[in-house]
């Protein structure tokens, strides 16, 4: 059953996206610099141009979605305790390619032997976070978790950033 606010499905989403800086100018070896026409192209694909400032813009910050999750609350415990020191506010967190190989071993390792969930990523409870039952939902989203971290160490980004929603 899904509960309604205001029009908006209640409960538990998490997203995990890749972030790249793209840079005004390239320099070269010799300190000359050039426009990079990636972010000439980025701005006028966004119609921005007119408001760059000649001499304080300096480049773009384009984040690309990697992963998203619906309900997983052990997965989202496990984010919250290992890159938010604990807190839970839906604030957007820093995660490193070594936390999402964390993650998956753990993962892994569930996938593996099923009586390690309660101990490796246990269910966690929270405002609408969804079932907290070892089942195959549970199981389900821990493989959705080890193809989102896939992809992510597949990329070459090295800046995750991990957000929910509740």
């Amino acid at each position: 059953r899904v509960l309604f606010r205001s029009g908006v499905p209640m409960g538990l989403d998490m997203y995990l996206r890749a972030n790249e800086y793209v840079s005004r100018f390239d320099y070269t070896p010799d300190y000359d610099r050039k426009e990079n026409p990636l972010f000439m192209e980025l701005v006028n694909q966004f119609g921005v141009a007119d408001s760059i400032d000649n001499d304080g813009f300096s480049g773009l910050q384009v984040a690309f979605p990697m992963g998203y999750w619906r309900k997983a609350n052990q997965i989202h415990s496990w984010f919250v305790d290992n890159c938010q020191n604990g807190v839970d506010e839906c604030q957007t967190s820093f995660v490193s390619r070594e936390h999402l190989e964390e993650l998956k071993d753990l993962c892994e390792q569930v996938l593996a032997d099923n009586s390690l969930a309660s101990d490796l990523l246990p269910p966690s409870q929270g405002f609408f976070f969804g079932s907290y039952e070892i089942d195959e939902w549970y199981l389900q989203d821990i493989k959705n978790t080890v193809e989102i971290i896939d992809r992510c160490l597949a990329s070459k980004f090295d800046y995750f950033e991990y957000q929910s929603s509740w």
